[in-house]
């Protein structure tokens, strides 16, 4: 996939020595990424394409574990901010962003809390540098989920302020501006709202029109639209 990113509180300086293989191997991961895809549930989208969060988070977690990055569990005494980190390797944390946007902060707080403190996570050396991998708004989702655009915006009024020293690389999975038509893996679940696992998975072609229109931070427009479909082999 495309994507864009920022980077907050140095990581620039951090990706581009100390950090540099962890952030080659997350963007070789990312790069390689294809677009996945499902039908929406929500009313007046029925149907509709949207972005597939589950599967695109399994991918991400199976691709980065067999790079020898690893669940990290969240200590104890920050447990009312969730269980664990998605990846961590040498000092680096990430965290795959799809849900509600609230958990930007949620992720923020306990990475800037085990950052300041200099808590040594299990297998990791002391964390100098988080990864927030989310989704361009460009891209149709479920309601009140978290995009780039808006992160990044909300990233940028935080940091303004010194509210966090901990360097983030905030990174928007997205598509070619102004493409005709993207390919994509089609997830089909029994229930789309609650399954993880699909029942099966087609290759689709997604049908893109550009809107002259922009959404809050500047989001460009689109709408998609479902065409052909070939099973996997």
């Amino acid at each position: 996939m495309d994507f864009a990113y920022e980077d907050f509180n140095q990581a620039e300086e951090y990706f581009r020595a100390d950090g540099l293989q962890q952030w080659e191997e997350i963007e070789e991961i990312l790069r390689e990424a294809p677009l996945f895809m499902q039908s929406s549930d929500q009313a007046g989208r029925i149907g509709s394409p949207i972005f597939d969060p589950k599967a695109t988070n399994a991918y991400l977690c199976l691709e980065s574990q067999e790079r020898g990055w690893r669940v990290i569990p969240v200590p104890e005494e920050l447990r009312s901010f969730g269980v664990d980190w998605d990846a961590g390797k040498g000092a680096t944390l990430v965290e795959w962003q799809f849900s509600n946007y609230p958990f930007l902060w949620n992720n923020v707080i306990r990475s800037e809390a085990v950052h300041n403190s200099e808590i040594v996570l299990p297998g990791m050396h002391p964390i100098k540098a988080l990864i927030i991998v989310t989704k361009s708004g460009l891209l149709p989702a479920s309601n009140s989920t978290l995009y780039y655009e808006q992160g990044r915006a909300q990233l940028r009024t935080v940091t303004a302020f010194g509210a966090f020293s901990l360097p983030i690389r905030l990174v928007g999975l997205t598509i070619a501006n102004r493409v005709s038509s993207v390919g994509a893996i089609w997830s089909e679940y029994a229930n789309p709202r609650y399954d993880r696992t699909p029942l099966n998975q087609t290759h689709r072609t997604i049908q893109i029109r550009w809107r002259d229109q922009e959404r809050q931070y500047g989001t460009p427009i689109a709408s998609f639209q479902l065409q052909a479909q070939h099973q996997i082999e």
